[in-house]
């Protein structure tokens, strides 16, 4: 593998910082009484108003889409369908489950499937400190399950099912971005992120109302949709120096380094969300085994 630049670098921690506070925002709007369709809802409607906005300025409302194929189009429409709707939906309902830290450092364990996914599909390298990587990512996820971290309130073991889906359907949409990078190089990291961000929302939305809860799509109150909106901020930079790492390097490597994303949010959370969530040691040498796990499988040449 080539020598990555310090670009990819960046963009690949300020993902990971971006990511690590977004569920901060999240919990503090769930605990003010929204609910989390309404979160994924409304983060995805700010997350698509930006990047379409942005699009727009940057083409000058002219040929905003113009050089790209239609299946790189449907590559990442099905991107957003699987990880910005279905994956979004299941992380904000664990984050209202079991709780910001936990919720969010378990939904790490995505380079697990991420790399091996890669490996596969993309035919990238997998190494011995990556196969220990992966090890180390397991164990942790294994630790923080049976620590009586996050809500107070407590969460049943079977909720883990939550960050997990999550964690692959994350998994999932990056690598489908990947391939989307590599088969058209005509595509700009916004023109992917307007795409992405546009089908799920049509996504969600229509789930919404299948679901009979088309009307809790749109209500909250003041402080749910400042945390919410705050909270699709954070996914919108978060989504697009993402899609700009995946330009410039291989999954294998960006997505790993977004595992650190839990640092950020331990860190925050500790201070910010100490009255309805809990730190326990076990959360503890559980979120560093899966920091050790991200640092060897992104040290992978």
């Amino acid at each position: 593998m080539a020598l990555l630049s310090i670009e990819f670098y960046v963009l690949a921690i300020l993902c990971a910082f971006f990511r690590g506070i977004d569920p901060i925002f999240a919990k503090r709007g769930l605990e003010s009484g929204g609910t989390w369709m309404q979160n994924t809802f409304q983060t995805l409607v700010v997350r698509t108003v930006l990047a379409w906005a942005v699009l727009i300025i940057i083409s000058n409302g002219k040929q905003m889409m113009e050089g790209i194929s239609i299946p790189t189009i449907l590559l990442f429409v099905f991107a957003g369908v699987i990880a910005a709707a279905m994956g979004q939906l299941s992380y904000y309902k664990g984050i209202d489950r079991m709780g910001a830290s936990v919720c969010a450092t378990i939904t790490n364990s995505r380079p697990l499937f991420a790399v091996l996914l890669a490996v596969v599909w993309l035919g990238e390298n997998m190494t011995v400190s990556g196969m220990i990587g992966v090890v180390s990512i397991v164990m942790g996820v294994v630790c923080i399950t049976r620590s009586k971290s996050g809500n107070i309130t407590g969460w049943k073991r079977s909720d883990i099912i939550f960050p997990l889906f999550a964690a692959v359907a994350f998994a999932t949409g990056n690598v489908i971005r990947k391939f989307g990078f590599m088969e058209d190089a005509a595509i700009t990291a916004i023109q992917a992120l307007a795409i992405n961000d546009l089908a799920a929302l049509i996504a969600v939305g229509i789930y919404g109302v299948a679901m009979g809860k088309g009307r809790e799509l749109a209500v909250g109150n003041r402080e749910s949709y400042r945390n919410f909106g705050l909270s699709g901020v954070c996914v919108f930079l978060a989504m697009f120096t993402l899609y700009e790492a995946l330009i410039r390097g291989p999954v294998s490597v960006a997505d790993p380094i977004l595992g650190t994303g839990p640092l950020f949010t331990v860190i925050v959370a500790a201070s910010v969300l100490k009255k309805i969530e809990r730190i326990t040691r076990g959360f503890i040498i559980g979120t560093v085994l899966i920091i050790a796990g991200v640092v060897l499988l992104s040290s992978m040449p």
